[in-house]
């Protein structure tokens, strides 16, 4: 869909109720297929498709049902991101109440290519079955976790390359080559910055939590601690490599599947295909740069609303500029 139709969308949407009356119905949606009912993948159809991406589908099974030993490790493990973001069937928030629990998918695929997702999409599609994608599994509106579904998992996919001079693919003539990052899909922050920053000295729009994905927080529009110098990290992405949902990849940037890949700067992770690999602009570090931390607690209700009074009143007055 083009921006313009968009927009235009969204001013008819208000008169769809009168609209309704005077034009076709739409065709039903057939549902998708779930364990137990028809249409269910066999045993032998599920065996192929495991052939088909190297052997690395698996049953995801929650640490906090196995055994002693594995119960023991996860609860031990619960307050570390990372542990939690190398096991297929956890997420990093239990679910919202009355919204959406955390609950392993039926199949994970622990994906290592683009032709791995590509399968998954293939087979998914086929048999009408819920597909849902993780990298860093930090979704708080469960986005990345669904009930009965097949699992792209997407945490191995961490290749991160640097870039001196990048120039898009098929660029237009006379495109300027820029500094970049490129990421797999399964890249976390802390993979980007030691790449970037650490040891190149240089600095990639990201966000404040090292454990987060990289491809939902772009896709997503996340922001984080440079941003008010620097905008959001979807702002800085130049390509990215994506499955769309005929199994297809596809490489999309300004000038390719350009509405594509204006939808992907945080248009939310997985609505419009599954990213694979993102390409990111990179920065020059400020000179000086640091951080502050400090907690203060409030002794009664009419303090902590005083003390929510005077935090927006300091942030209004003295940091409220480029460079906090």
């Amino acid at each position: 869909m083009k921006r313009r139709d968009c927009l235009k969308a969204g001013l008819v949407l208000p008169l769809l109720p009168l609209l309704s009356k005077t034009t076709a119905p739409l065709p039903p949606r057939l549902p998708r297929v779930r364990p137990g009912s028809a249409g269910w993948p066999c045993d032998a159809e599920w065996a192929r498709l495991s052939r088909a991406v190297g052997g690395r589908l698996s049953l995801p099974q929650s640490p906090f049902l196995g055994d002693a030993t594995a119960r023991a490790e996860a609860l031990a493990q619960i307050h570390n991101p990372f542990y939690i973001g190398d096991q297929p069937a956890l997420t990093q928030t239990s679910g919202y109440y009355g919204a959406w629990r955390s609950v392993p998918s039926a199949r994970a695929i622990a994906a290592t290519s683009s032709e791995d997702v590509a399968a998954a999409v293939n087979f998914a599609r086929r048999h009408r079955l819920r597909l849902a994608i993780k990298g860093g599994g930090h979704s708080y509106h469960g986005t990345s976790c669904a009930p009965d579904s097949l699992l792209v998992w997407t945490r191995a996919m961490n290749q991160v390359e640097v870039h001196d001079a990048f120039i898009p693919h098929n660029a237009r003539a006379g495109t300027a080559a820029e500094p970049a990052v490129s990421l797999g899909a399964g890249a976390m922050w802390i993979d980007a910055y030691d790449a970037v920053t650490t040891r190149r000295g240089r600095y990639v729009q990201g966000g404040g939590c090292t454990s987060v994905g990289v491809a939902g927080l772009v896709t997503g529009g996340g922001f984080g601690s440079f941003s008010k110098a620097y905008g959001s990290a979807a702002s800085h992405l130049l390509e990215a490599e994506v499955v769309t949902a005929d199994g297809r990849v596809r490489v999309v940037n300004a000038d390719n599947d350009a509405e594509l890949f204006w939808a992907l700067k945080g248009g939310c992770g997985a609505s419009f295909g599954v990213v694979t690999r993102l390409t990111l602009r990179t920065h020059a570090l400020p000179d000086t740069f640091g951080g502050v931390s400090l907690a203060v607690r409030a002794d009664s209700d009419g303090a902590w609303h005083d003390l929510v009074m005077e935090m927006l009143r300091f942030y209004r007055d003295a940091l409220c500029n480029p460079h906090w």
